[in-house]
């Protein structure tokens, strides 16, 4: 006789964050019966459709509203009441604090809370206080907390955010990183230097991700500002789109952007795989991560990272090995190592032979997989 399949609930607060578990969810569906839950959106559709499982659109809001929080919430009841999941899996800040709380409300006897990051971290004062409260509350209400990092665990220790037990699956990350497709030897991938009038003999510096303030990019501009002066042949590609809305960037930054020819915006890629082949080294300057993805997309494409000496970033980046740490929010730091890439060309070739390697050791995506059904299968037998 076939045991019936636990079903778990995957749940985050807006879709654009389901493909964090691309893949991932093919090995979880030979012992479990997964649905995804998240804000309406065009990923919840992609991803149900393309691993077969089913999709529940329950608006939430990432700020904080408590109005809407509030409606949100009482649609996760009625969906845990309606559907009765044996394993509902919270992820990023407000869906893992709304659905914590349902799920405890509703009974369900296993509450992982998967903690991707600290939003907390670079914040004060109240608004501090208040983001470290609603951590608390959703690991109180979880039956087992998930750490993305050893920083992110050994924080909210330190923090005192959790009593309990924090869990660490092998070296972290929530879903690895896939080395058959961020590969630079790939036949059909190449630069897309002559596409943005990159020269060869230029060197460029390069960010993927969204172009806002907690990402470092006001130092960022300004420290390539400094280098720009000392060096005619440099280049800043930024890949990835602005939000104003949340994190704007300073005037004074957005003004320089418009204005030098040497900065160039490409916007949203869908693959930025050409664009990594494009720079010298990914610089990624950010104030808070849980566990940096794209360095470790950079990494695999053999592109050392001057990255921020932050939890989630440190772990993904050995200085002086695969790239080299900066102090967060220092802008004359920054710009320093940034020069000192130009001043030391051959140091930056030995970080790039090694970068792929350096993943591939510690965050390889299938490795992972097994080892993360290994701890659910865990959590839910005993």
């Amino acid at each position: 006789m076939i045991d019936k399949k636990k079903s778990f609930f995957i749940i985050t607060t807006v879709s654009d964050s389901l493909p964090f578990f691309k893949g991932q969810i093919f090995v979880l569906k030979e012992f479990f019966d997964i649905e995804l839950v998240s804000s309406p959106g065009i990923f919840l559709e992609q991803m149900s459709a393309s691993h077969d499982v089913k999709g529940n659109a329950i608006p939430m809001k990432r700020e904080i509203s408590l109005w809407n929080d509030l409606i949100s919430l009482f649609r996760l009841i009625f969906l845990f009441l309606k559907k009765r999941p044996e394993v509902v899996h919270g992820n990023t800040p407000k869906a893992s604090l709304l659905s914590m709380i349902a799920a405890w409300i509703t009974f369900v006897p296993v509450r992982i809370y998967y903690v991707h990051g600290l939003r907390y971290s670079g914040e004060f004062g109240n608004k501090k206080r208040m983001l470290m409260a609603m951590e608390k509350i959703s690991c109180f209400f979880a039956t087992d907390v998930i750490a993305v990092s050893q920083g992110v665990k050994e924080a909210l220790v330190t923090d005192r955010i959790c009593k309990k037990e924090i869990n660490l699956i092998w070296n972290g990350s929530i879903n690895g990183i896939d080395l058959n497709y961020f590969d630079s030897k790939i036949p059909t991938l190449k630069s897309i230097r002559s596409n943005y009038g990159i020269k060869e003999d230029d060197f460029v510096y390069g960010f993927v991700g969204r172009l806002v303030g907690d990402k470092g990019i006001n130092e960022l501009v300004a420290a390539f500002k400094e280098v720009n002066l000392k060096n005619s042949n440099v280049k800043l590609l930024l890949v990835g789109s602005y939000e104003n809305s949340l994190d704007p960037l300073e005037e004074e930054t957005l003004e320089e952007i418009n204005k030098n020819p040497n900065i160039i915006t490409a916007g949203f890629q869908s693959d930025v795989r050409p664009f990594f082949m494009t720079m010298n080294i990914f610089t990624f300057p950010s104030y808070r991560e849980g566990l940096c993805l794209v360095l470790m997309e950079a990494g695999a494409m053999n592109v050392p990272s001057i990255s921020s000496d932050i939890v989630g970033c440190k772990e993904v980046i050995g200085d002086g090995i695969n790239g080299i740490l900066v102090e967060s929010r220092n802008t004359k730091d920054l710009e320093e190592k940034m020069q000192l890439c130009i001043s030391e060309p051959t140091k930056i070739k030995e970080m790039a032979l090694l970068s792929r390697d350096f993943v591939k050791n510690k965050f390889e995506q299938k490795e992972l997989w097994q080892k993360t059904l290994e701890k659910y299968k865990e959590i839910v037998n005993s």
